[in-house]
């Protein structure tokens, strides 16, 4: 049987320190940022593009995420070096060299490059 970790917090991931506040509570929501993991292997990837999993992440408490929502840039002060429960933490300054999507290998973004028609249904949103 398949658990959501939200309906049992003992099911939930340890992922160590939230890199706004340092706080270890409610630590559950994993940010992905545009900058090098600072261990190559331990990020974020796409399998869609090819991007490797070197992407830098930062994680955050519920309170600092409920803070920054709606804040385009939030005040990390760390991100996540290694693993999130088992690797530590570095300065956010400190992340080097950019992490992004290759868009021209994403279908999903393709309708911003080309003119189309809005009546046809592109992709399967799942309305019927």
């Amino acid at each position: 049987m398949i658990t959501d970790a939200a309906d049992d917090p003992l099911d939930a991931p340890d992922l160590g320190p939230c890199c706004v506040c340092g706080g270890l509570e409610d630590v559950q929501t994993i940010v992905m940022l545009d900058k090098k993991a600072p261990i190559a292997g331990t990020g974020w990837g796409c399998v869609v593009c090819d991007l490797p999993s070197d992407g830098a992440v930062a994680v955050v408490c519920d309170l600092c995420a409920a803070a920054f929502e709606s804040v385009s840039d939030p005040p990390f002060q760390y991100a996540v070096s290694g693993w999130p429960g088992a690797g530590g933490r570095v300065p956010i300054g400190e992340l080097q060299g950019t992490h992004a999507h290759d868009l021209t290998k994403h279908p999903e973004s393709a309708l911003e490059f080309q003119d189309h028609d809005p009546e046809v249904q592109y992709f399967d949103d799942g309305d019927e």
